[in-house]
């Protein structure tokens, strides 16, 4: 029998739900710049950022802000990574 490392198994977890360095430093700036309470990030991939709210308010004013979130979250990190914000409500 052989053992896997938990770091590898860890590893392994962030990869396949997009939570590499890069969704750190965009929860972070999302937190700082965004903090909109009743929206969480629920993921991040491929320059898409999932989120989710319970709130319809908070899911109109995301949609209405995204393409202003997008370009502040773009400016922290550099570069244009971020393509899209992904709004599930309910």
């Amino acid at each position: 029998m052989t053992w896997t490392r938990a770091a590898e198994i860890i590893n392994l977890l962030r990869k396949q739900l997009g939570l590499g360095e890069e969704f750190f430093a965009v929860e972070k700036v999302w937190q700082k710049e965004v903090g909109m309470d009743g929206i969480e990030i629920t993921g991040y991939k491929n320059g898409v950022i999932f989120t989710k709210t319970q709130s319809s308010v908070a899911c109109c004013e995301l949609a209405l802000r995204k393409k202003e979130i997008i370009k502040k979250i773009n400016q922290y990190i550099g570069g244009s990574k971020i393509k899209d914000i992904k709004i599930k409500a309910g």
